[in-house]
This record gives C-alpha cells, structure tokens and sequence, in this order.
C-alpha cells in the first residue's frame, strides 16, 4: 500500500516526470513546436553578432549543439509560469543548465537568451511600473489536464515508504527515478561519498508532531514587507499544511532522503518538510519509533 502511495506521489510532485510530460506536449503541439524552431533560429542569428569582448568570451562557452536543447529547457521553464512569476526566479533555476564554470556568466546568459526566446510569443515579460521586479507568464498552449498538473506541482515531499538503497552516486532513494547525490550542477563524480552513511540516515523512520502542529502558528521567517514577498509566503505556507495534511491520511510515518555536497556535507532533501529547516520546521518533526530515555544524569 504505501508503495504505491510513493510512486503516485513521484509521479504527482516530481519535476522530473513533470517535464517529461511537459516536453511530450510541445513536442505533440504543431504551433509549440514551431515555436521551438523559431526560437532556435532567433538565438542562433543572436549569437553571430558581435558585442563587446567580454561578452563575446560568455558567449562562446556556448555549444551550437546545445542551442535546440537550451531552447526546450526555457519552454519547459516557462510553461511551469501559468501565473506571473519573478523573471530572477526562472533564469535562476535555468542557470543551472548552462554548465558555464561561473554561475554569475549563466544567470546573466540564460537571462539574455530568455529575453530573446521572448520574440516567438511563446510567453511574456513585463513589469507593472519603473519599481516592480520583473515578470513572466506563459502563454503557452497546453492541456487542461496539464497545466493543473502544473498549477499544484512542487517541491517533492518526504518518502512514505522506506527508501531504495543507494549503491552508486547517481542513484536515487525515489522508486521512479534517479539523480545525482552530489549536491550542485558540474560536481557529480564516481567516487567514495559514504554511500553506507546516506542509506543509514536514509531508513531513519520519521513522523509528524500533530499536536504541535495543530497548537502552533507557522510564521514568516522574513519581514513581509513587498506584494511579492507576501504572495511567496502564503504560497509556501499552503503547500506546507497540504503537505502536512497529506503525510498525515497517509500514515504520519516518513522517510528523508539525504544528498552530499562537495565538501561531503549531508543535507535532508525536503523544504516543505525538512529537519535543516526553520525551528518550526525542525519542531514538527520527531522519530517515529518513540522511546523514554532512561538512566540520564542530568
């Protein structure tokens, strides 16, 4: 029972399955894919200009292979923009993709290629006067059922079953997909991560404290004092009590799966349910096999 509660779960919440479907789309849309090809051409005469020398060395640590594919990646960021979305938070998460050995060189690239994608209608950019940040909204075409898919997509939650074991570095707990365990783009490798380690704290069981959940008050851990800030809080504070709500008719009992960085520093892979959280966030979370400490001087 539980397994199959994860594996609709990945296939729910998972953005790994999410833009596969999302691809499949505009690749099945005849006007999408058209986009694809005009918005490939747009970049490719972008980038026979010339500008100036330092931005012409950016520019050249782009592949012309990789141009289709950088294409598709902003289409499939895009189409996760049903709602205006900020135009930092989308090429920050594209920057990723650029593979650049400086990451202020992607975010500054992958800005410039979006402003530029932006001439196929595919979706567009505005802001609503000189002091509001930046906006982007699609208007991309796709199926109802899709883009509700998309709508109540997040951040993938804790495991309701016990996890797969990892045996390399590019494996995953999940039971539908895999990925790196080294945290950051560029720093997977095959060697020694502790990968015993990752399993142990893997298969710790963990629950919900519902008491304390249904006592306390989630507040903001930043001053809410723009439009933006508000709407990102109220945003994430409903995922969380949705996420919470869902762990809880799903048994209460979890798993997080755990990633390295570079240095070998262990991180739980949640954020709506995470033990490397806010204090509320650490507060809500207990062992789910429960024992009285006994024999403790204090």
């Amino acid at each position: 029972m539980q397994t199959e509660l994860q594996i609709a779960n990945e296939y729910t919440f998972s953005q790994k399955h999410l833009n596969t479907a999302i691809k499949e789309a505009i690749v099945a849309d005849p006007v999408i894919a058209k986009k694809i090809v005009e918005g490939v051409n747009l970049l490719n005469a972008w980038l026979k200009d010339t500008y100036y020398p330092k931005k012409d060395a950016r520019l050249a640590q782009l592949d012309p292979m990789s141009i289709p594919e950088i294409v598709m990646d902003v289409f499939v960021g895009v189409a996760h923009c049903n709602t205006a979305q900020l135009y930092v938070s989308l090429t920050s998460k594209l920057a990723t993709k650029m593979g650049f050995d400086n990451h202020r060189d992607s975010i500054i690239t992958i800005a410039e290629i979006v402003a530029v994608l932006c001439e196929t209608d595919a979706f567009d950019i505005s802001k609503e006067d000189a002091r509001s940040s930046l906006m982007i909204i699609s208007r991309l075409d796709l199926p109802s059922a899709l883009l509700d898919r998309i709508e109540h997509s997040h951040y993938i939650p804790p495991m309701v079953c016990p996890p797969q074991p990892v045996e390399s570095n590019y494996e995953s707990a999940y039971l539908t997909f895999n990925d790196s365990l080294i945290l950051g783009p560029n720093n997977g490798h095959n060697e020694d991560i502790c990968l015993d380690v990752i399993n142990t704290q893997n298969n710790i069981k963990l629950q919900l404290c519902i008491p304390f959940l249904e006592e306390v008050l989630e507040e903001p851990t930043y001053v809410l004092d723009t439009s933006d800030k508000v709407k990102q809080w109220s945003t994430f504070k409903e995922q969380s009590e949705n996420i919470y709500q869902m762990l809880h008719d799903q048994g209460n009992e979890f798993y997080l799966a755990n990633k390295v960085d570079k240095r070998g520093r262990m991180y739980a892979h949640g954020y709506h349910v995470t033990t490397q959280g806010s204090p509320f966030k650490k507060a809500i979370i207990e062992l789910a096999h429960e024992e009285i400490v006994e024999g403790v001087t204090i």
